[in-house]
């Protein structure tokens, strides 16, 4: 039995809480699907022999179950995230994937680059 459910990940995902709303697209069906997505720039380092290489990793978490056929240079598009009273806070962006990475329990990281 999974520790976690698809009620779960639903709450994961919830703009509500914490999720956003995107648009994947599936490049080979030729289709589009509105989503909701956990949206994340994780923070890297590379040292090198003089100088230390840093910059930010965009990266989404979606439910496995809303994305069944997603591979490598598909699209997301991340729908623009605004305050409550309708300011915006990040503009609208697009990205391809370039990773994609499902935990075997229900979620898939994807690895996204800008389009």
């Amino acid at each position: 039995m999974p520790l976690e459910s698809s009620y779960d990940f639903n709450s994961y995902v919830d703009p509500q809480i914490g999720g956003v709303t995107a648009t994947f697209n599936n490049i080979s069906a030729g289709n589009s699907t509105n989503i909701k997505i956990i949206i994340d720039q994780a923070y890297f380092n590379i040292q090198g022999d003089t100088i230390a290489v840093e910059g930010y990793q965009p990266r989404a978490m979606a439910k496995a179950s809303d994305i069944p056929y997603v591979s490598i240079n598909d699209q997301l598009t991340v729908h623009a995230i605004t305050t409550n009273n309708g300011s915006t806070l990040t503009p609208e962006t697009d990205f391809v994937i370039v990773n994609v990475q499902p935990d075997n329990v229900g979620m898939v990281n994807l690895i996204l680059a800008l389009q």
